[in-house]
């Protein structure tokens, strides 16, 4: 084949390779039939699945051997070699016995070829087709591991422990590394220059034989055949007496870096550690241009990683590696290596041998610009830091570990800060020192700026998470006015962030409790005006959100917060202005129709709940802030509709018997607030204001029934109507004819079996309604 042009000749390879494969199964099958079927096509004897010689007529083996005499009889070495390994399964035909023989001699006219691209191909199309020839656990003792007839040429020595289908591949390896080494020294680099290649390239084309073949020497090998394996290729060996005429009487060579790495590669990693110091010797000693050492280093690493090495020679290990790779002039070389060692250390050394190489990284790195590809290595150690310890903390304190983030730039930085952020959010752990709080903070802030009108929602949405679940876990123990300062800094940071500004809020709530707790549940001087600055922050913040959803619910939030700490006027003034958003608000608000009334439904609901704690006020009434709901509700009827605006109403119904009920219903969350029992105490005004409201509502709760916004869901209004009339009052006169009436009404929509049917005609005859 024509090596002309080295860049096509793996492509040709494989193109006559597979021709020259169809040429052997046509042959075979040719032969086999002759020996089935007579001249006259007749059926003679099928052979059987496993046949030997014997078994074969006459006519088929003259045939056979016909083939090979004429395939002996091209002149041309090459063509000659590929046809007799295409057809060699034939030689089934002619022998009992695997071809050992034929193999061994077609091994000894592969040295004939003098091309090395040519003689590893031819090489490889040898151990391929071996594979055919020899069962993988083939292998008979008593087989000759010398060339009998053949004992002229020199020969490794093979132990007779080496089974068949690892000879020929042992001994042709051998031979094509004697013409290898030579491409190697630069003897062939006239004939490869003019080709228009380097060196280094030509040696690339031919790693794929080095691979396959080491791949089928120790494919299944015991341990004492990996042993020799190692031995005979990776340790210097003294060269046969016809090699050292050929070498200038050199004695020893140094083991092939190519071999090496695909011997390694292929060697189990258990193998590796338990014979790690003996290999490692192997490593430093492959220092040729055939593949670049780091590679090797990196390899071994990996392997080590896999099976640990004996415990005494876990840190010779680690100090004789890096002897050597801290000599490397080139930065990705150097950073590759570490990126595999890192790793190591966290396995088996401490944080001692950890520091070290961190400062050593440093050290590399400052001698140069970092590229991409040291990016990447560098980010594969950060990730292996943050992954190995629990707390980012301990990661964050590792000398030297903020200056190797440093280097980061483009977006390897913002994935590394992602990365660090994700382990922030995962640990769930509080983040109580100062240095890991401001490293994570400007790494959020890195983060956040980086999103623009290019940035996709799912980044947005990610980083917006990450930051906000961080913000979270930020904890400044008793120093609450330290933490409210961060949240300022946080809001002034992440100013693009709904859901981190909605954070800022739900953890300056959380300190405004916490303040109460820390002061006894008394609030002090000290603690009104600390509350008073949160429930600032929140006013001013809150605003600024753009969903007006969160936006009602963070009001009556703050207003809990502010009411639960004494402060009535905040309060008050946070429900209004809640109450103002929802006026202003446009129905959708960019949520689907139902998931808005579901929600607003939810906010009134709640806030009415929260009504039944909060006292009047003196000038404007006990209930001036439920007629401004109730009034919402008749001026925005599209805010709340059919079953949502009935549970609304039913809501109010219930907070008027609760605050009926008296002082043994509320619950004191403060004892400096007093509720409208003591506000109002024995004043026929607020009971005569209280049966006015009571009315209203029922009035617009029946107004509500005979609107059918969905006749499907007529009958359950029907029952939650009954449900909370018979709740809320005692049921006689009008009332008792308004909820029997309802009852009828739910029955005719409904079917009998009904549960909720059933469960409320139960509890009408429970409480004597008939």
């Amino acid at each position: 084949m024509d090596t002309s042009v080295p860049q096509f000749y793996p492509t040709l390879f494989v193109l006559v390779t597979d021709v020259m494969d169809t040429v052997g199964n046509l042959v075979w099958d040719r032969i086999k039939r002759k020996s089935e079927v007579d001249d006259c096509d007749n059926l003679v004897a099928l052979l059987p699945a496993e046949f030997t010689a014997d078994d074969v007529r006459p006519e088929a083996k003259e045939t056979c051997s016909n083939w090979f005499y004429k395939i002996g009889c091209i002149r041309e070495l090459l063509p000659r070699i590929y046809l007799e390994i295409a057809i060699l399964r034939c030689i089934y035909f002619l022998e009992k016995d695997p071809p050992v023989a034929s193999i061994r001699r077609l091994n000894l006219m592969l040295r004939g070829i003098a091309d090395p691209l040519a003689s590893a191909y031819a090489h490889l199309y040898l151990a391929r087709r071996g594979q055919v020839l020899f069962p993988s656990d083939s292998g008979d003792s008593d087989a000759p591991n010398s060339y009998g007839t053949f004992a002229g040429f020199s020969q490794m020595p093979v132990p007779s422990a080496i089974s068949q289908n690892r000879d020929y591949l042992i001994n042709g390896l051998n031979d094509y590394l004697f013409l290898f080494r030579r491409v190697l020294q630069g003897e062939f680099d006239k004939k490869i220059s003019a080709s228009g290649i380097d060196r280094r390239l030509y040696v690339t084309l031919v790693e794929p034989v080095f691979e396959w073949i080491m791949k089928c020497i120790l494919k299944g090998a015991n341990q004492e055949e990996m042993a020799f394996i190692v031995h005979a290729f990776g340790e210097p060996e003294p060269l046969t007496p016809r090699r050292r005429s050929g070498n200038g009487g050199q004695d020893n060579q140094e083991p092939v870096s190519v071999l090496v790495h695909y011997m390694l590669k292929q060697l189990p990693s258990a193998y590796i550690a338990s014979e790690a110091l003996n290999i490692l010797k192997l490593v430093k000693s492959s220092k040729d241009i055939s593949l670049s050492q780091h590679l090797n280093y990196k390899l071994l690493g990996e392997k080590l990683c896999e099976c640990s090495p004996p415990r005494e020679n876990q840190l010779t290990i680690l100090n004789e590696v890096w002897k050597v790779v801290m000599t490397y002039a080139s930065l990705p070389e150097y950073i590759t290596v570490a990126d595999v060692f890192v790793d190591y250390i966290l396995q088996y050394c401490t944080e001692v041998e950890l520091a070290v190489l961190l400062k050593d990284i440093l050290k590399h790195l400052r001698k140069s610009d970092a590229s991409d590809v040291v990016l990447m290595s560098l980010e594969s150690i950060i990730f292996k830091l943050v992954t190995h310890y629990t707390d980012i903390t301990k990661v964050l304190n590792l000398v030297h570990v903020v200056d190797v983030l440093d280097v980061f730039y483009g977006e390897v930085r913002l994935s590394v800060f992602k990365r660090i952020l994700a382990s922030v959010t995962r640990g769930n752990q509080k983040i109580s020192d100062p240095v890991t709080r401001h490293i994570i903070f400007e790494q959020g802030r890195v983060l956040h700026d980086s999103l623009d009108s290019l940035s996709s929602e799912d980044d947005r949405r990610q980083i917006t998470r990450l930051v906000a679940r961080f913000v979270q876990l930020v904890d400044l123990g008793s120093d609450l006015e330290q933490h409210l300062a961060f949240l300022v800094d946080c809001r002034a940071a992440f100013g693009n962030m709904d859901l981190l500004r909605e954070t800022v809020v739900h953890v300056s709530n959380r300190l405004s409790i916490s303040a109460l707790q820390m002061a006894g549940g008394s609030t002090d001087k000290e603690t009104v005006e600390f509350v008073k600055a949160c429930v600032t922050f929140n006013g001013i913040t809150i605003p600024s959100i753009t969903s007006i959803i969160p936006r009602i619910h963070l009001f009556l939030e703050t207003a809990e917060s502010a009411f639960m700490n004494g402060l009535l006027s905040h309060t008050e003034d946070l429900i209004k202005t809640a109450l103002k958003c929802l006026q202003d608000a446009s129905v959708g608000d960019g949520l689907k129709p139902k998931e808005f009334e579901e929600s607003v439904c939810s906010f009134l609901l709640k806030l009415i709940s929260f009504l039944t704690l909060v006292p009047g006020h003196g000038e404007l009434g006990p209930f001036y802030i439920l007629r401004g709901i109730l009034t919402l509700l008749d001026t925005r009827t599209r805010l709340v509709t059919g079953r949502g605006r009935l549970r609304v109403l039913c809501g109010v119904v219930c907070m008027l018997a609760a605050v009926r009920e008296g002082k043994s219903f509320h619950i004191t969350l403060n004892e400096q607030v007093d509720n409208n029992d003591v506000l109002y105490f024995e004043d026929s005004s607020y009971e005569e204001e209280l049966a006015e409201i009571t009315a209203i509502v029922v009035d617009m709760l029946v107004t509500c029934l005979d609107q059918d916004y969905d006749k499907a869901q007529t009958g359950y209004q029907y029952l939650d109507a009954c449900n909370a009339l018979v709740t809320a009052f005692r049921v006689d006169g009008d009332l008792q004819i308004l909820c029997t009436g309802l009852l009828q009404k739910a029955s005719a929509l409904m079917i009998d079996t009904d549960a909720y049917l059933q469960a409320t005609a139960w509890y009408v005859q429970r409480r004597g309604i008939t």
